[in-house]
């Protein structure tokens, strides 16, 4: 029997540099987005800094994403589990089967528009224990968005509020670093979108999964189609909990997780969680490291 494999789709950290891996569906979904005003193939051959808006960058990470995940099922890769950080957990429900990459697209593209008009920012917050972070966002207003790894919890909310909390960070003897993000995404402040968002998923039948989905928004398995809706529906407001969607993965016999779209930022985080799991990118699996 073959180690048992997750998939992990990224979030909104690193948007590629480059175009896709070519194929059918990566054709399609970028169609689908110049449909939508995107030009998404010209903006990554110019390396045009409109793909680092919100609007823009989640769409073409989604994509990048589902395109990678498909060269990976060609080269005979496939996982046993799939999980997705905030933006991930999209390609991560096609990966699953539950929902199609159009329908995932399309509400991509919404979900970005909506969460870039909510003014905001967010920090990660570094050699800091949960509850001294937790005590410094009650002093601040500002919210835990990410509980990412031991020593690396990420924040969100007003600018003020998240400057506060970045220098009461610094007192108490951790680093605090402003992130590139146009808003305070994973907080009460992301509610109206994620209230406009809603009535988008709700249209979408969501199917029983082919492989567990470990929701960010639990931290556990999750296989009840209507479950899994429920979660995405809250999930612009909901904290990420990565650490604990990584334990899970450890606890279901995972012994190698491979991140499936642009950069190494999962990759990163995992090794610092945990030592029972080899963490590749997707150039390593792709080029026989997995």
């Amino acid at each position: 029997m073959r180690p048992k494999v997750a998939f992990l789709f990224p979030g909104q950290g690193t948007v590629p540099d480059s175009p896709p891996p070519p194929s059918p569906l990566v054709d399609r979904l970028l169609g689908l987005a110049a449909e939508a005003g995107l030009e998404i193939t010209d903006w990554l051959r110019e390396k045009d800094p409109r793909l680092s808006l919100t609007e823009n960058a989640q769409p073409t990470i989604l994509i990048d994403s589902l395109g990678k995940e498909a060269e990976l099922r060609r080269a005979g890769i496939s996982p046993d589990f799939v999980a997705g950080h905030s933006l991930g957990e999209y390609a991560a429900l096609v990966s699953a089967g539950v929902v199609s990459a159009e329908e995932a697209l399309s509400v991509v593209i919404e979900r970005g528009r909506l969460m870039g008009r909510v003014p905001g920012g967010m920090a990660a917050i570094l050699k800091l224990s949960g509850d001294d972070v937790e005590e410094i966002c009650a002093a601040t207003g500002a919210t835990v968005a990410n509980y990412n790894a031991p020593g690396q919890i990420v924040i969100s909310g007003e600018d003020a509020a998240v400057e506060g909390a970045m220098e009461l960070a610094k007192e108490r003897g951790g680093r605090a670093v402003k992130l590139n993000v146009s808003g305070p995404f994973h907080s009460p402040l992301m509610a109206p979108a994620q209230e406009a968002l809603s009535p988008r998923i709700e249209a979408i039948e969501f199917r029983t999964p082919q492989v567990p989905v470990v929701s960010g928004v639990s931290g556990g398995m999750e296989s009840s189609p209507a479950r899994l809706k429920e979660l995405l529906l809250t999930q612009i407001t909901a904290c990420v909990l990565w650490e604990e969607v990584i334990n899970a993965l450890v606890d279901a016999g995972v012994r190698t997780a491979i991140e499936v779209g642009p950069g190494e930022v999962l990759t990163r985080i995992g090794r610092r969680i945990t030592d029972r799991i080899e963490f590749v990118s997707y150039e390593e699996a792709r080029d026989g490291g997995a």
